[in-house]
C-alpha cells in the first residue's frame, strides 16, 4: 500500500508505508468513519422522505437534527454497532415518526424518547425501534390541552376510592417510593387540564393491570425464556421495572379515555411505541410508513 501526497501538484511523490503502518492507517480510517457513517446513513434515509413532504429547506433541518439524535442515541449506547447493523427500513421508521410528531430520540433520564436496536433473534441484524418515554407520552398529552402525573405506589402507601371512582392518597412514604416489582401496588394516574391546572380525574391501576399488558411484549417474554436470559440487560421490564410500569398505567388511561389523545400523528407515535414492543421474536417484518403531510411539527428534544 502507497501514500501519496500532492505537496506540488504536477509531481506527486509515493512514500511506501510498511504493513503495520498500512494496516494502521486502514483501522484509524475506519474508525474516524463508523459515527459519520451512521449519522450520513440517517440523513441519506431521511432526507428524500421529508423532501417531497415539506421542501427542500425544511427537509434539510428536519434530516439534520434527526441524524443528530440518532448519532447520539449511537454513542451513547452499550454497543454502538448494533445501530450500524439496523436495517434500513426499521431506521426509516423511527425517521418518519420522529419527523411527523417532532419529539425526536435522546439520551439520557429526561428524554421524550428512545431510539433502541433490538435483534430478534440472537445472532440476527437488529431492527431500529422507537419508544416514547412516560415524559415522552406527556408531551403528546399536553399537545391536547393535558397533562398526566403517574404517581407508583406502594404496599405501605394508604389510598382510598371515592364513589366517583377517583383515587385519594391518604398516606404515602415519601422516603421510600417503589422501586421493585415486589415494592410496587400499582399506579395512579392523575389527569389534568394543562391550562388551569384542574384534576379531571385520579385513575387507579392495579398491578395486575400493569402485568397483563407486560406479559405480552415480545421483550419481556424473550427475555423470560431459556433462549433470551441474555437480553435482560436491554429489556425495559428487566432494566427499569417502575418506570415502564408508569408509561404502562399511562398508556392504560389513554387507552380508557382519561385522557384524551386525538391528534393522528400523536396517535401514530403512540401505535409505534406499542409495537416496539411487540415485535414478534422470530423477526416479523417491519411495514413502511407513508407520509403525507405538507408541514413538519414543533420539534421537541435535542438539538444537535
Amino acid at each position: 500500500m502507497t501514500k501519496t501526497t500532492t505537496d506540488q501538484p504536477a509531481a506527486a511523490v509515493e512514500i511506501p508505508l510498511s504493513g503495520k503502518q498500512a494496516a494502521g492507517a486502514v483501522a484509524t480510517v475506519q474508525a474516524a468513519r463508523k459515527v459519520l457513517t451512521f449519522r450520513e446513513r440517517c440523513y441519506e434515509i431521511s432526507f428524500p422522505m421529508l423532501k417531497s413532504m415539506v421542501g427542500e429547506e425544511r427537509a434539510k433541518e428536519a434530516s439534520g437534527r434527526v441524524a443528530a439524535a440518532l448519532a447520539a442515541s449511537r454513542a451513547a449506547a452499550r454497543d454502538p454497532k448494533d445501530f450500524d447493523l439496523c436495517t434500513v427500513e426499521s431506521i426509516g421508521r423511527v425517521v418518519a415518526i420522529s419527523a411527523l410528531t417532532g419529539i425526536y430520540p435522546g439520551t439520557g433520564a429526561t428524554a421524550l424518547a428512545y431510539a433502541i436496536p433490538r435483534r430478534p433473534r440472537q445472532g440476527e441484524d437488529p431492527q431500529l425501534t422507537y419508544q416514547l418515554s412516560h415524559r415522552g407520552l406527556n408531551a403528546l398529552a399536553n399537545r391536547a390541552g393535558a397533562h398526566m402525573v403517574a404517581i407508583p405506589i406502594s404496599y405501605t402507601d394508604q389510598i382510598e376510592a371515592t364513589e366517583t371512582g377517583d383515587v385519594i392518597i391518604k398516606w404515602m412514604d415519601l422516603d421510600k417510593p417503589p422501586t421493585t416489582e415486589a415494592e410496587l401496588r400499582g399506579v395512579i394516574v392523575l389527569v389534568k387540564r394543562l391550562d388551569t391546572g384542574t384534576l379531571v380525574y385520579a385513575g387507579w391501576v392495579p398491578k395486575k393491570l400493569i402485568h397483563e399488558r407486560r406479559d405480552v411484549s415480545d421483550s419481556y417474554k424473550y427475555a423470560e425464556s431459556p433462549k433470551g436470559d441474555w437480553s435482560k440487560g436491554s429489556s425495559p421490564w428487566h432494566a427499569w421495572y417502575t418506570p415502564q410500569a408508569m408509561k404502562t398505567a399511562m398508556h392504560y388511561a389513554i387507552g380508557r379515555g382519561w385522557c384524551v389523545i386525538d391528534d393522528t400523528d400523536a396517535q401514530r407515535a403512540l401505535s409505534a411505541d406499542v409495537e416496539s414492543d411487540i415485535i414478534d421474536v422470530e423477526s416479523r417484518p417491519l411495514t413502511r410508513v407513508t407520509l403525507g403531510r405538507n408541514e413538519l411539527p414543533a420539534i421537541e428534544g435535542p438539538t444537535e
